[in-house]
């Protein structure tokens, strides 16, 4: 009976690059013992492959090693039989990651073998051998990982410097911190340029305009060290760095120093209030999921993701979709700019809402709310789902959430429209009438939305330029027009001039004068007005602001309405 072949690879680690320039260096040492072990099991059918997997500089606590998941490839690819190490924790050291290890071994038929711990996982005492040597390893490195902390830790009380990436304005000599003049003086102008301009975002561009940089360090995929241009999150921490009034931070702690000070202490103290300050209207990422249902699926059409952002003014909050791109580097980069987080959820919501009445989405809210309320039947949700505000109102956020991300992949926001990519599945509970009256692309399942944001009552929202299919009233409006036909009446029948009757009525005689041009509007705007089917754009400012055109047909034209002569 023919022999069966063993493909066997060596595996080796080490956990530092210290001493990985020597000649003959330790993972080396590691894959000479594998490959004798390995000849001397060549009578059991053992066969070296030439492969090597070698991960130098890689602790032995986590599985993302570049060797390691390359021999893990090719095991799954059905190209290597045993894996040969010469201790267990070259492998792993946390018995997590070994559990994980084994599964994937197991399910490829590929088994591992350590060259001076000798036992057999085929048996349970070499199970229970096994898992107590893996257990001293984890041991063993929860024990190292806890003496490097303390020594840190007493370092850092100390006041010395601990090593990691140098900041602007040092440099290290003997491992001591040392006064860089030049950096320092781009350092002094950052501090004393945001005190002046108050915009971290406007000091990032003032130092690159100044032709300063960033200190040259070391970037991935690039050779040598690069000096990068300065952006908002740079200066955000340099301003937020103690090492600049001689401290050494440790954790929630400052100690003094051994290096000198870049910045005066009343200089630090003013950066801080301000800072502090500003804090309180920049937008931030939001951690509610109050207003952003949309979370994950925004998009913005010339910068990519957006992300749910709030802002504080006078003690209330305002949330938003921003970009991204524009939360890091400057809004002025976005042309889209920021939307109001709760009015496109309400927007895309309502788009959606039709979807909400298919079966499938009754049972599945049915089943969510059954817990709170056990009294709502299918009748009862279906009422629900007829009102966007009673969606609001009576389902959690993480629901609505979930269901929206089964219908909808992407929301596009553009300059004047909002582009809603729905999934096959979502497209399916429309109704044939949406898409016949929408902007509907067959080939993307796109549907696209021509709006504008717009204030009204003392708010931002999304709204659709043109007249509305259902009526929305603006009881401002249609208040403003019962007045000015009041007043009109009572000048006509009183003989008052307009100052007279402004007195007489308590009124601003200037404020009484803007709406009585109301009296001249054509009699389809005035019964759009009442009906609630005028432009949404179309408010009292935009009539008390401007001069109404005389003519009728000129007025219809102004303001949006389809004058038909016939």
């Amino acid at each position: 009976m023919e022999q069966k072949t063993i493909r066997c690879a060596v595996y080796t680690r080490k956990s530092t690059e210290e001493g990985l320039d020597k000649e003959f260096n330790t993972l080396e040492a590691q894959r000479e013992a594998g490959e004798n072990y390995i000849k001397s099991q060549k009578q059991q059918g053992w066969v070296l492959i030439p492969e090597h997997y070698d991960d130098g500089g890689y602790s032995g606590g986590t599985l993302k090693r570049p060797a390691l998941q390359r021999l893990l490839s090719d095991v799954q690819n059905g190209n290597v039989d045993m894996i040969v190490v010469y201790k267990i924790d070259r492998l792993t050291r946390s018995l997590l990651d070994f559990s994980q290890l084994i599964k994937t071994l197991d399910a490829h038929n590929c088994s591992f073998v350590s060259v001076t711990q000798n036992f057999n996982t085929c048996d349970s005492m070499g199970k229970l051998t096994l898992n107590i040597l893996l257990s001293f390893a984890q041991f063993e490195r929860e024990v190292s990982a806890e003496r490097i902390r303390d020594k840190i830790a007493a370092t850092k009380k100390k006041g010395m410097w601990t090593g990691g990436s140098v900041p602007l304005g040092y440099d290290v000599k003997n491992k001591k911190l040392v006064v860089n003049q030049e950096e320092a003086k781009i350092v002094r102008y950052l501090f004393e340029e945001y005190l002046r301009c108050r915009s971290e975002v406007q000091v990032s561009r003032n130092a690159n305009e100044m032709g300063y940089h960033s200190k040259a360090r070391k970037v991935r995929n690039s050779q040598g060290e690069v000096a990068l241009s300065f952006n908002h999150a740079m200066i955000n921490n340099l301003l937020r760095n103690p090492i600049y009034i001689g401290k050494i931070p440790y954790k929630t702690e400052l100690f003094d120093g051994l290096h000198k000070a870049i910045i005066p202490m009343d200089l630090w103290n003013q950066v801080q209030e301000l800072k502090r300050l500003n804090r309180r209207e920049r937008f931030a990422p939001s951690r509610s999921v109050k207003n952003s249902l949309l979370k994950g699926l925004v998009e913005c059409e010339c910068c990519g993701t957006m992300t749910p952002t709030r802002c504080k003014r006078k003690n209330k909050y305002y949330e938003y979709y921003t970009s991204s791109k524009a939360v890091k580097e400057g809004h002025h980069l976005c042309r889209t700019g920021s939307v109001p987080a709760g009015e496109l959820d309400r927007f895309v919501l309502d788009k959606v809402r039709n979807a909400f009445k298919s079966p499938e989405i009754i049972q599945e809210l049915v089943h969510q709310i059954k817990p709170y309320k056990p009294e709502y039947g299918v009748r009862e949700i279906f009422d629900i789902v007829q009102s966007v505000d009673k969606v609001f109102e009576h389902f959690e956020p993480a629901t609505l959430q979930s269901i929206i991300k089964q219908l909808v992949d992407k929301v596009i926001i553009h300059k004047g429209k909002v582009v809603i990519r729905f999934n096959s599945f979502g497209v399916s509970l429309l109704d044939d009438n949406i898409k016949f009256q929408n902007e509907f692309n067959k080939k993307t399942l796109e549907f696209t939305y021509n709006v504008t944001l717009a204030r009204k009552r003392g708010r931002v929202k999304i709204v659709n330029p043109l007249p509305s299919e259902t009526p929305e009233k603006d009881e401002i409006l249609i208040n403003a027009v019962s007045k000015a036909f009041k007043w009109q009446d009572l000048l006509e029948r009183t003989n008052l001039t307009i100052a007279e009757l402004a007195r007489r009525e308590k009124i601003d005689r200037t404020y009484m004068g803007r709406i009585l041009k109301l009296c001249s509007l054509a009699p389809e705007i005035i019964n759009a007005i009442i009906e609630g089917k005028q432009p949404r754009l179309l408010n009292l400012q935009v009539f008390t602001r401007n001069q109404i055109p005389l003519l009728w047909s000129e007025q219809l034209k102004k303001y949006g309405f389809v004058y038909d002569s016939h």
